[in-house]
């Protein structure tokens, strides 16, 4: 189980930086401390003895979509072992409570023995 602790207290902190970086002006987490931290094995496709990591946190916005890209650009998240991957969805703006995205923070790991990731 000593795998399994150990990429879960990886997942957490990623997680915890991921929801603490700055937002960008004039954004607001609707959900505070509301997000999706998930772990598994090729997530983002492949193969290999590695553990994924992703955190999607949903975010609200008046700035333009070019704005947040621009913004998350310069984002520097640390990973396990790496800077994080840092992916943006967007929906459609509303007029209640601007534009709507999604903050995907990805991380990749050798998966050292844990289970959910091994070969």
């Amino acid at each position: 189980m000593i795998p399994v602790r150990r990429d879960n207290a990886r997942l957490d902190a990623l997680y915890d930086r991921a929801l603490n970086y700055p937002l960008p002006p004039n954004t607001r987490n609707e959900f505070w401390g509301d997000g999706d931290a998930t772990i598994q094995k090729n997530m983002s496709g492949g193969s290999g003895d590695y553990c994924d990591y992703r955190v999607r946190i949903t975010l609200h916005t008046s700035l333009s979509e070019a704005e947040i890209r621009r913004y998350y650009s310069k984002a520097k998240i640390a990973g396990a072992e790496h800077p994080a991957q840092i992916t943006l969805w967007f929906a459609e703006p509303d007029e209640w409570y601007g534009r709507g995205y999604i903050l995907e923070v990805y991380d990749s790991h050798d998966s050292d023995w844990d289970w959910r990731c091994a070969l």
